[in-house]
């Protein structure tokens, strides 16, 4: 047992705070409108790149094999500027994630 163990009950604030801290913060408005002109962001088809989620103004998109990852990798900046012509507030970041089909 450690000594945090040991002191007995802890004021719940204190537990609120330690699980607040590790909860990813999601944008579900900014990924709203992402995702309402991801169909015009041409530098994603060659690799059907899907945005996933956008938190703190990093996108992460999914796709289908390390292939596909790659080149992901390779047009984020082209999918990056392109989201900035379609979007107010448009991703600063793009991180890719495989996830096959």
């Amino acid at each position: 047992m450690s000594d945090e163990d040991d002191r007995g009950p802890r004021p719940l604030s204190d537990s609120l705070r330690r699980l607040a801290a590790r909860v990813v913060r999601v944008d579900l408005v900014g990924f709203a409108g992402v995702e309402a002109v991801w169909g015009s962001v041409t530098a994603a088809v060659a690799s059907g790149a899907v945005p996933l989620r956008l938190s703190d103004g990093a996108l992460t998109v999914v796709v289908a094999t390390g292939a596909h990852a790659t080149r992901a990798r390779r047009d984020a900046a082209a999918m990056l500027a392109q989201l900035g012509e379609l979007l107010d507030r448009a991703p600063t970041t793009l991180q890719v994630t495989v996830r096959p089909g």
